[in-house]
């Protein structure tokens, strides 16, 4: 029988063969087989992230320590009555009791038109859980301008633009924001005007207590079994996993903007920091059992 007379006999069967195989192909399969490939996580610079480079609201930077943040905060936002200053909130490690509570998030507000009118400035800033450096992953702060003292949109924007670089990305004409990479470089990454909306989308827990005595428990990724590829790989499928964002988002009143909210976070090393988070309680935790199992041993074989 000639090659070409075999591969003949052979081509229906092949064909039904991958006919059988793709209908037995189930919409999961169909998906995973459809599903691009996962993004690794993000490495950090060579040397670490340097706070200086990266974006800042009102001087503080992504990255800043707690401790800097805090005496930053409390020149720009002065205690002013009950309602007015900065407040420090705190987490620790309940699986750690050895673990020392760390600032969690800040908080400050204060009205800058008192007493003769109102308006208002709030800036929280939440930082990532050890054992990673602690540093800020997260600022926002909304304004509230002054009644007959509005700037206008153009002026809003030009302010934006010297402070945060040139060519935003624009979703509406109220509604913008800027991408870097780690360096603090600019970037323009594909879909750009969606990812720019993960500015504050951090895993970072701002929930805290009021002192460190009263800290909360930090949260995890996962709990009762260790972190597998496969849990990183489902996270890293997170757009908002990686990068550095600013999203500048203006309420416009007639020829003037009333309030402006901006969002700055630093996206990338939050990932890092949860992940390491979980590996650490998952290290802690393999290691309490060990200490179960050697002392199980130790005890006294029962005579029979």
């Amino acid at each position: 029988m000639s090659i070409s007379a075999l591969q003949r006999m052979k081509m229906p069967v092949i064909v039904a063969a991958s006919l059988l195989a793709a209908s037995l192909m189930t919409p999961c399969a169909v998906a995973q087989a459809n599903r691009p490939a996962t993004p690794p996580v993000p490495v950090a610079p060579a040397g670490g992230v340097d706070p200086s480079k990266l974006p800042d609201i009102q001087g503080i930077h992504l990255g800043t320590s707690p401790e800097d943040a805090l005496a930053r905060l409390k020149v720009l936002y002065p205690p002013k009555g009950k309602d007015y200053g900065v407040t420090s909130m705190y987490e620790k490690l309940k699986e750690s009791p050895g673990t020392s509570p760390w600032v969690s998030a800040l908080a400050a507000t204060i009205n800058p038109c008192a007493p003769t009118s109102t308006c208002g400035d709030q800036t929280e800033i939440t930082f990532n859980t050890p054992p990673n450096k602690v540093g800020a992953m997260s600022i926002r702060r909304g304004i509230q301008f002054q009644t007959g003292k509005e700037p206008t949109p153009d002026t809003i924007k030009a302010a934006l633009v010297q402070k945060y670089g040139p060519n935003p990305f624009v979703i509406n004409p109220n509604l913008y924001g800027w991408a870097y990479d780690e360096e603090g470089k600019p970037i323009a990454p594909a879909n750009g005007k969606t990812r720019i909306q993960c500015a504050g989308n951090v895993m970072a827990a701002e929930a805290g207590g009021p002192s460190p005595a009263a800290a909360t428990a930090a949260g995890a990724i996962k709990s009762n079994a260790p972190l597998t590829q496969a849990d990183v790989n489902d996270l890293m499928r997170d757009q908002c996993r990686v990068g550095v964002f600013v999203l500048a988002n203006v309420t416009v009143i007639g020829p003037a903007v009333t309030t402006m909210d901006i969002k700055i976070s630093e996206n990338s090393a939050d990932t890092r920091a949860v992940i390491a988070l979980q590996q650490y309680l998952d290290k802690l935790a393999a290691g309490q059992q060990q200490q179960q199992l050697d002392k199980a041993k130790q005890q006294a074989v029962p005579k029979f």
